[in-house]
């Protein structure tokens, strides 16, 4: 795999290339992930002509790091930045995308309200933008694997790929989403990008209550909710759905 040089050590990358593309999706993953989970959605962005780029975090997938650490949502968004130029690089001019979903998704905000003019479309997923109970940073972070989804073949990754996991220290995940959700009530009014965000109705983790309240009050974030899904909504039983529902939020974007 291509990596990005970081002063934390190499952050390895995946790319889903179009033949023709015209738009480039720039994805951070969550807690537990690592780009490989995102092979189907990388293909269904292909067949639509998006190009897809995810990165594996630090503590994730083949980056090194503490298990399930991401460090700062600041190291976090200089690897998203990493790949948006190598995606300019790859095509000038072609329309960005900045794709995260659960603790990537809060990066990914971040990141569109500091860069407004950087990209054209934002879409996240399963975003956290309410306090979640069972974190904090006193104990262990444990998740259910029936809370993130009810897809078996999703499962079955979870459970025999020896890259994702469902437990780890929450300390520094805590800190970080302390931080944000201190700063989300007075800087998200200010998104400009119009911005997808996908969510479960059935999200155990992050309830979608708090997503609705924020697109209520942020005319650019926009929530399409579905009935029944649960947290990792890009690989639910929903998955095909999901998929074309951000292809069509592009388009009409572009």
């Amino acid at each position: 795999m291509p990596f990005i040089e970081h002063g934390r050590g190499r952050a390895y990358y995946r790319h889903w290339a179009a033949t023709e593309p015209r738009a480039a999706v720039i994805f951070l993953h969550g807690f537990g992930e690592h780009t490989a989970l995102y092979h189907r959605y990388g293909f269904a962005l292909n067949a639509a002509g998006i190009d897809l780029w995810a990165v594996d975090q630090f503590g994730h997938g083949l980056t090194p790091g503490t298990r399930g650490d991401f460090g700062s949502v600041d190291e976090s968004s200089a690897l998203a930045e990493s790949l948006t130029e190598l995606a300019e690089a790859a095509h000038p001019g072609l329309p960005l995308v900045a794709q995260g979903h659960s603790f990537g998704s809060v990066v990914t905000l971040f990141r569109l309200l500091g860069q407004p003019d950087r990209y054209r479309v934002g879409v996240v997923s399963g975003a956290p933008l309410t306090p979640i109970p069972e974190l904090n940073s006193d104990s262990a972070f444990e998740l259910d694997p029936g809370w993130l989804s009810s897809d078996p073949f999703y499962l079955d990754a979870l459970e025999n790929d020896p890259l994702a996991f469902v437990d780890a220290d929450g300390a520094p995940l805590a800190r970080e989403l302390d931080k944000a959700w201190d700063r989300f009530g007075t800087e998200l009014p200010r998104l400009a990008v119009p911005t997808l965000a996908l969510h479960g109705s059935a999200d155990p983790i992050a309830p979608v209550a708090g997503v609705r309240s924020y697109a209520d009050q942020v005319e650019a974030l926009q929530l399409k909710e579905f009935p029944d899904a649960r947290h990792d909504l890009i690989n639910e039983s929903v998955h095909r759905e999901v998929a074309g529902t951000v292809v069509n939020f592009i388009d009409a974007a572009l």
